[in-house]
């Protein structure tokens, strides 16, 4: 069997940290900028496993490149690797779901404070020359109710944060597991969720389920002085709706790490929708989650074939 691992693209522009992973192992590291199915077909031939980041994995690709038996991807989302493919092909789809929850989880609270006090606003009219004009939105956070959407690790970790600052945890999980030590309900239904919550923060993937899965029929099911925080997927929300529903308060504010198209494009409603806090997908990132996310990432090829992959594994194809 080739041992070469293919790493089709990446922001990181060498192969440094994952060699030093997976050569002690016995496998041969190739690096390649490719996006393009011919150019991750020429990137992959010959190897065993596959690394990328943005690179969309295609039925095409898995019958062009036999030999792959494993596909890994940098991050925790996996929306750009046709799973259902791979699964029928015998190819295991792997994440690294475990390299930035803290990161992740912090991001989500700061968001969630940013919006509260009103600090990007304040921090506007004083750079413009001003003092202050408007105390509207500005509140505290304790006492008051946070509903968070997906309750896997990164969802977790922001719950035991929100629980700490003294508010009130709901939580909607299709697949509940309840957290021991952690005060918090479970509740049934997002509609259920909706209307009880004064923060709104999301820790979903993004799959067939979830795509949409806030909209305008949820924002009309929200009090109008809730906030949204999204930092999981860009297409989880719904952007027409978001614009509409700050645009006509039925929301008094949102903040996205995550966006349907990244960059944003320059004529985007967002740039002028009013109380919307955005930042650059920059969630994820500590110095130290970057290292740790390539070295699993690389890591997860090594084990799968050790019969090691574990719940990193996200379609149940073993070894």
């Amino acid at each position: 069997m080739s041992k070469r691992v293919a790493i089709l693209e990446s922001i990181f522009g060498n192969a440094d940290f994952e060699r030093a992973v997976l050569e002690p192992r016995g496998y041969e590291v190739s690096y390649h900028n490719a996006h393009s199915e011919d150019e991750v077909i020429a990137a992959g031939r010959g190897a065993v496993g596959l690394l990328l980041e943005t690179a969309q994995i295609t039925p095409r690709i898995y019958d062009a490149l036999p030999e792959v038996r494993v596909v890994s991807r940098y991050g925790v989302g996996y929306d750009t690797i046709d799973v259902a493919a791979a699964t029928a092909r015998g190819v295991a789809v792997m994440n690294v779901p475990d390299y930035c929850m803290d990161e992740v989880a912090e991001h989500a609270i700061a968001l969630m404070f940013a919006l509260s006090r009103g600090v990007v606003t304040h921090d506007n009219v004083l750079h413009q020359g001003g003092w202050l004009t408007s105390r509207a939105g500005v509140r505290v956070l304790a006492g008051r109710t946070i509903g968070v959407v997906g309750f896997g690790r990164i969802g977790k970790a922001a719950a035991w944060r929100a629980a700490g600052l003294g508010m009130n945890v709901l939580i909607y999980d299709p697949k509940p597991a309840p957290l021991p030590g952690l005060r918090a309900t479970f509740v049934r239904s997002l509609h259920e969720l909706l209307p009880q919550v004064d923060v709104l923060t999301l820790h979903v993937p993004l799959n067939a389920n979830t795509r949409g899965l806030i909209g305008a029929a949820e924002f009309a099911l929200m009090k109008p002085d809730a906030i949204l925080v999204n930092t999981a997927r860009g297409a989880v929300v719904d952007p027409a709706a978001l614009v509409d529903a700050l645009q006509r308060g039925l929301i008094s504010g949102a903040a996205a790490d995550v966006h349907t198209i990244e960059p944003i494009p320059a004529d985007s409603p967002l740039f002028t929708t009013p109380n919307l806090i955005l930042t650059p997908h920059i969630a994820w990132y500590s110095p130290e989650s970057q290292v740790r996310m390539r070295q699993y990432v690389a890591a997860n090829v090594a084990d799968f074939f050790d019969g090691k992959g574990g719940d990193h594994v996200v379609n149940g194809i073993t070894v």
